[in-house]
């Protein structure tokens, strides 16, 4: 049997698994009609193996190469999508992380951990130190600006043994504070570092605030 003849038979040996499963928009995309289903599903495998040699004649299969590229491409950037994400949920992100860089539901996160088969987290983490937090910070700003930013919280959790939970709520803290600080004319001689300004405002609530897993 040639290739083409090959492919003809799995393609129709398809059609009729989706007919046994009454899927009729899987037909229907293949362009069978009910009546051509009935057919084909009254057929004997010898019958399925001639008229599968004639499939150039009534089949015609071809690639879009430059989709293919496209789609491709898209499929790559899911799946390194969900490596970050299984690598963020293995580093103590919580829900409220997944949900801002992912879209995760609560739901969504609790059945990634059990497939990765993650102990369940504790209602609120450890509070870093002043001096973890000042660390936190220091590697976000040094961190490649071209990652993107689940990959730059994940690097920031690596490099600084923390999860990444807490860098998260630190840098949008952080950032939070440097939008509101207003200018001042003329600059201050001394500088109040960022992490300082948010241990005054916010205290220890900043890392201890919990939230779901």
């Amino acid at each position: 049997m040639s290739s083409t003849a090959d492919l003809t038979l799995h393609v129709l040996r398809f059609a009729m698994d989706r007919l046994q499963e009454a899927d009729v928009n899987a037909l229907s995309v293949l362009g069978l009609t009910p009546d051509q289903a009935s057919t084909l599903a009254d057929m004997t495998f010898d019958e399925l193996v001639e008229i599968s040699r004639l499939g150039h004649l009534f089949i015609d299969l071809q690639i879009d190469a430059d989709r293919f590229d496209q789609l491709l491409d898209r499929a790559r950037g899911e799946v390194q999508s969900r490596q970050v994400q299984d690598e963020l949920l293995r580093h103590q992100a919580d829900a409220r992380m997944m949900e801002a860089l992912f879209g995760m539901t609560t739901t969504d996160v609790a059945r990634r951990r059990r497939v990765l088969g993650l102990p369940s987290q504790p209602g609120r983490p450890r509070s870093p130190t002043p001096e973890q937090a000042q660390a936190m910070w220091d590697a976000w700003r040094v961190a490649p600006k071209a990652l993107p930013d689940p990959d730059r919280y994940l690097h920031v959790a690596r490099s600084t043994k923390t999860s990444a939970a807490a860098v998260y709520r630190l840098v949008a803290e952080c950032q939070q504070t440097l939008t509101d600080r207003a200018p001042t004319y003329p600059p201050a001689k001394t500088t109040q570092p960022v992490v300082d300004l948010v241990h005054h405002q916010f205290g220890t609530h900043l890392y201890s605030a919990g939230g779901s897993s």
